[in-house]
């Protein structure tokens, strides 16, 4: 239960707009925050309504169904509750005073009055039903002894209940930068990703509490995130799939910050964007900035998210004078940096395919003999690939030549999309797969000597 003295639900959030604030008793009767203070010493009294008459203090007020100035309906009247009216509810053994709730507004078409009161639920918020002519209360031993109507008031039912949007098709957490937001009056709104907007526009419900989720099982890295909420300010940084923000406590985010953590950040940028009330759709802005606004009490109302690639930097721009350096050509980036022995040439995790692989020996490309299978062409003799032809590399076999095979057997690696990494393989085996058309994305080379002394001269002159 929320703290006595915490705002359940803002003024703004009900009548139309013209509500006061709610509040938690945080469960002490006997003080103040009761159901009947609500209405008496705040909301009849701010709209220059009739006093409303109770006898007692705090938890021993009376119900003021004997108010003089209000005019009274009893169930079977067919009087149907507006905003501002009072339902009256008669007590029972377990509660002798009964209970009062504010409404809010009626929907006729549902037989549903939905309403404010405090010190009967977590949220603030209640429902009755209503079948033409008699109310239901809050439970089956508690009944609606009446409603009672301030004549000064002027509220009106809408002639439709408010519209509230609809849930985002649920789809579960996938590969990518996953958001769900839970929203004023709806609930949690279901996962999105990639760009979709989570949220509403155009309904004027905030979002109440975020939960952001990085999926990458080739990629250590995660994802962080905090929300700045009404009342609150800024909260403290979760991490994936936890909660920023809060739920039943109808408290507003008002803005939001996400980075990514690990690997990941070293890969992408993540982006977001914010639409806050009154404002629409601001700038997108990324890695830990802030989405929406601060101090301005102005609602965030949806959100969109997505990642975006970072340009890969890899290796050096020459290859060494001595030993093993290799690159690779990968679609859409072109030619990677050298990358030295055992290291990692090309990416894992960004589904980037591979095009071209070269490799050199002491800095000579002649000491290598590469032969690669290619999509739509298959195996190429003494030729690491393609360049500029979109053709993915699917197998190499790759041997040494010029004597250095006598000292040194050359193993090798590949990591192919769909499968992983796969086994290491040596002198002229095939690393990868045929006839799958699943490419490889990066590649390990390492030699491992046969004898101790190293050859003097490794190409004829």
């Amino acid at each position: 239960m929320a703290v006595e003295g915490s705002i359940l639900i803002s003024g703004s959030q009900w009548l139309q707009g013209q509500g006061v604030h709610v509040y938690s008793n945080g469960g002490n009767y006997g003080t103040y925050y009761q159901c009947v203070e609500l209405p008496q010493q705040r909301l009849y009294p701010k709209m220059g309504w009739p006093r409303v008459y109770a006898a007692g203090n705090g938890g021993a007020q009376y119900i003021p169904e004997g108010s003089p100035g209000l005019a009274r309906y009893n169930p079977g009247s067919k009087y149907i509750p507006v905003p501002g009216d009072l339902i009256i509810e008669t007590g029972n053994s377990s509660n002798p005073y009964g209970h009062v709730s504010v409404v809010d507004y009626t929907d006729v078409d549902k037989g549903i009055i939905y309403a404010v009161e405090q010190n009967a639920s977590a949220s603030g918020r209640m429902t009755y039903t209503y079948n033409g002519s008699n109310y239901t209360g809050l439970s089956s031993n508690r009944t609606v002894k009446c409603i009672l109507h301030a004549p000064g008031n002027n509220f009106k039912n809408p002639s439709t209940a408010p519209k509230l949007p609809s849930k985002n098709p649920a789809q579960p957490i996938s590969k990518g930068i996953n958001y769900e937001t839970h929203v004023s009056k709806v609930g949690w709104m279901n996962n999105v990703k990639d760009g979709a907007l989570s949220g509403s526009t155009g309904f004027k419900l905030p979002v109440e509490a975020v939960k952001i989720t990085f999926k990458n099982g080739q990629i250590n890295g995660s994802v962080e995130y905090r929300a700045h909420v009404s009342e609150k300010g800024w909260m403290s940084w979760v991490k994936s799939g936890q909660v920023a923000g809060t739920t039943g406590q109808s408290k507003a985010v008002e803005a939001i910050q996400a980075r990514l953590t690990g690997e990941a950040a070293n890969y992408y940028n993540l982006e977001y964007q914010a639409y806050v009330d009154g404002n629409g759709w601001l700038s997108w802005v990324n890695n830990g900035a802030t989405a929406g606004t601060t101090g301005q009490k102005k609602t965030l109302q949806a959100i969109k998210m997505k990642l975006v690639r970072k340009p890969i930097v890899q290796g050096s721009k020459q290859p060494t004078a001595k030993g093993l350096s290799y690159r690779m050509h990968l679609a859409e980036e072109g030619w990677l940096g050298y990358v030295t022995e055992n290291q990692m040439a090309g990416t894992t995790g960004l589904g980037i395919e591979s095009q071209c692989l070269e490799v050199y020996m002491d800095g000579k490309k002649e000491n290598i003999q590469i032969d690669a299978h290619v999509a739509e062409k298959g195996w190429l003799t003494n030729a690491g690939g393609t360049v500029g032809q979109r053709l993915s590399l699917q197998a190499v076999k790759i041997n040494l030549k010029n004597g250095l095979d006598k000292y040194y057997d050359i193993y090798y690696q590949v990591h192919v999309s769909e499968k992983g990494w796969m086994p290491w393989v040596k002198n002229g085996a095939i690393a990868g797969t045929t006839g799958q058309k699943l490419a490889i994305q990066a590649i390990r080379i390492k030699l491992d000597g046969k004898i101790t002394k190293e050859p003097v001269n490794t190409v004829s002159k």
